[in-house]
């Protein structure tokens, strides 16, 4: 059996900039996957897996559903009995007593979509030939608990794929991410398993890996997102052998440090002279604030635009000094910057939680995730406040 796994498609997405450059990126992640149904039309296909978040919101308008619903139909005939399986994300997830777009392309006929359910390992089973599949969906701050108790009821003797929508958990604090000591217990018991959430391409382990995030088809989260390479994982059942196809996406630039010590704009336009723009590219620049002075962003990134970059995004790094309970002269960038000035408050019982998840907070309530924030923010008041209380 041949399988194509892809993730974090987001179609729909809007990134906020000029009218321009939103129309621009909205397009880029319809044209990704189109691309990704372009490069496979002559493979051999019997399974299309979407591991979670097909659409960016939950709300979506007449104009995204009509662009989906191509792309699905075209996908479809590339082979008339191809499986199409998706599952629910952290994106495409609304609330139970409503019915989603997912649920109205199934209807449709385009996918088979399932959501996490309480007893998914029954629910969400089914078997294509000899491989059974469990679709999990996205069990969010439970995906521990919810996977361990999977691995434990799986044959080794069988060949066994599992579809999750999680990533693992380590330097990037999402919730809902999976620990690589869960992972572990799937030795042996499983030829794949097919996750997302992180928009990154990941393997795990290093030697003879069954854990696979193919990543998105497209930047999401520009500035972030660790890797460059864009697109999907191709399987084989048989000789359980993979290989990446990688689709075309927005180019992206990250420069080296940009450091000022007098006039800032008449510094970045020589700086910007050594990279090379055609109009197209996205740029991130780190910036060094060795002055500590306001920085105009908005009119770097007009001097980028003129020398031919689609967006920019910096990463400015001050130099502060800090004297209350904290290193002085130390070199924050602002999410650093936050979490020593939480940490320096000296009113909660551990204050590594709050500054630890501070970051993710801001995210889950910028892109609208009202679930995943209030989870979040309960499980820190939890953890962080209430114990604090109940010792005074």
């Amino acid at each position: 059996m041949k399988i194509i796994h892809c993730s974090d498609l987001h179609l729909g997405k809007r990134p906020s900039g000029t009218k321009k450059y939103s129309d621009i990126r909205f397009e880029d992640f319809f044209r990704a996957f189109d691309d990704l149904i372009n490069k496979i039309t002559n493979l051999e296909v019997d399974v299309f897996i979407i591991s979670g978040d097909i659409f960016d919101k939950k709300e979506i308008n007449a104009n995204i559903l009509e662009k989906t619903e191509n792309l699905l139909r075209k996908l479809k005939q590339l082979k008339k009995d191809m499986k199409i399986i998706a599952i629910e994300g952290n994106h495409d997830i609304i609330s139970s007593k409503e019915d989603s777009w997912l649920e109205y392309l199934k209807t449709k006929g385009y996918l088979e979509v399932y959501s996490y359910k309480k007893e998914f390992e029954k629910l969400n089973y089914f078997k294509i030939d000899d491989i059974n599949f469990y679709a999990v969906g996205y069990p969010g701050f439970m995906v521990d608990k919810v996977l361990e108790e999977l691995s434990e009821k799986l044959n080794e003797n069988e060949k066994n794929i599992v579809i999750v929508h999680t990533g693992i958990s380590g330097s990037d604090t999402l919730p809902g991410l999976v620990s690589t000591k869960i992972i572990d217990l799937f030795k042996d018991k499983v030829i794949y398993m097919a996750a997302g959430h992180i928009h990154s391409f990941t393997t795990y382990p290093k030697e003879k890996p069954y854990f696979f995030i193919s990543g998105s088809l497209e930047f999401s989260n520009v500035a972030n997102e660790k890797s460059d390479k864009k697109g999907a994982i191709y399987f084989d059942t048989d000789t359980r052998t993979f290989e990446f196809i990688e689709v075309e996406h927005r180019k992206r630039i990250k420069t080296p440090t940009f450091e000022f010590k007098e006039d800032i704009e008449k510094e970045f336009e020589k700086f910007l002279e050594n990279i090379e723009m055609t109009g197209e590219e996205l740029l991130i620049v780190p910036i060094k604030n060795t002055k500590n002075t306001y920085i105009n962003s908005d009119r770097l990134e007009n001097i980028a635009l003129e020398k031919g970059a689609l967006k920019t995004y910096f990463n400015i790094k001050n130099t502060f000094n800090l004297t209350t309970n904290l290193e002085e002269s130390e070199s924050l960038n602002k999410s650093e910057f936050e979490k020593m000035l939480i940490k320096s408050w000296g009113v909660l019982k551990d204050d590594n939680i709050l500054a630890t998840n501070f970051e993710t907070l801001k995210s889950l309530y910028e892109n609208s995730q009202k679930d995943d924030f209030i989870k979040l923010f309960d499980k820190v008041l939890e953890e962080d406040f209430i114990e604090w209380e109940d010792e005074k």
